[in-house]
């Protein structure tokens, strides 16, 4: 299904210029998936013309046009991935913008829980003054059109912690990882991004959302912003669509152009292993005076053991190299 030509076109992305309160250019049922955050209205900066700190009437009425375009172009049994946040003085905005979703027509199926930073890695926003915690997760909204939905949760699966489990409830070694998805921020803190956009979040969150719908071919993100989701789909080979009103064009560019990189999930097993391993390189054997050096081998699973707490080049993707290596087996080949 052809589409107009866009003001941005870059694979098979395509981004238009102007507000997605009507989007002329999709066809009806025509989208698979939508993955998008909308302004908070909270005083970010995004635009010399854009003030986000409407009126609260004002700002879920341009929501609601929105979202009722994305109603439209949705399919039967699409999905609405819709990630917002509160504000650390502030709370309950969240909720208020899924119930505008819900109010055009959506059915709310579930909440995940997008955790940003953890135990001293990621990012967030502190909250200033001594009266709040800082908010270090946001919500991602599953929203559908015709509920039930059709998502595939293994596809963002992650292995047992418990490997007694293989078998038991699945043939691989592959589980749900749940509705809390950690996820730092890697690259949009990077003065090659984030200096284009107030708020962009992390590409992992778009792939990870595209790639739980099972033959999803067509994206849709109507406040586009740095072109985050557009990228997630060009690294899964889907086709995109893109609405931003105030565009910084180089910025999405860039932002498309730039090799999708994907962290490895961080497993609690895993850094579990990482502290006994490290505990027991670092703390003294009792009793004895000159306790002895660990061995080779402890110190190879301890670098393996941390290597997979560092992002890397994640495995999955069209022309992704990268994997992870064990600790060194000790037989010759």
């Amino acid at each position: 299904m052809d589409l107009p030509a866009a003001d941005l076109h870059h694979g098979r992305q395509r981004l238009y210029f102007h507000s997605s309160e009507a989007m002329p250019e999709v066809p009806d049922r025509s989208v698979d998936v939508v993955v998008t955050s909308p302004p908070y209205n909270r005083g970010k900066r995004y635009h010399p013309r854009y003030s986000d700190r409407q009126p609260s009437d004002s700002y879920h009425a341009l929501l609601d046009r929105v979202f009722r375009e994305c109603y439209r172009t949705l399919r039967p049994g699409g999905t609405f991935f819709l990630n917002v946040g509160d504000s650390g003085t502030d709370q309950g905005k969240a909720e208020a913008v899924v119930r505008t979703a819900q109010a055009a027509g959506f059915h709310r199926h579930q909440t995940l829980i997008w955790v940003k930073s953890l135990l001293g890695r990621g990012h967030f926003t502190p909250v200033r003054g001594e009266r709040n915690f800082s908010n270090v997760f946001e919500y991602v909204y599953v929203l559908v059109r015709d509920p039930p939905p059709h998502l595939d949760v293994l596809r963002v699966g992650i292995p047992y912690a418990d490997k007694s489990n293989v078998g038991r409830y699945r043939s691989s070694d592959l589980r749900d990882a749940g509705n809390v998805w950690f996820i730092p921020y890697s690259e949009t803190t990077g003065a090659s991004v984030k200096k284009g956009h107030e708020a962009p979040f992390p590409v992992e969150l778009p792939l990870r959302a595209l790639r739980c719908v099972p033959g999803a071919t067509r994206a849709l993100d109507p406040f586009a912003g740095t072109g985050a989701t557009l990228a997630a789909a060009e690294a899964l080979g889907m086709e995109g669509i893109g609405y931003e009103a105030f565009p910084r064009p180089e910025v999405i560019r860039r932002r498309l152009e730039t090799p999708v990189h994907v962290p490895p999930v961080l497993l609690l097993p895993e850094l579990e292993r990482a502290l006994r391993t490290l505990g027991s390189l670092l703390s003294p054997s009792a009793g004895r005076e000159e306790p002895p050096g660990p061995s080779k081998d402890r110190w190879e699973e301890a670098r393996y053991v941390l290597s997979r707490l560092r992002p890397e080049r994640g495995p999955g993707l069209p022309g992704a190299t990268g994997g992870r290596r064990g600790p060194r087996s000790r037989r010759r080949t």
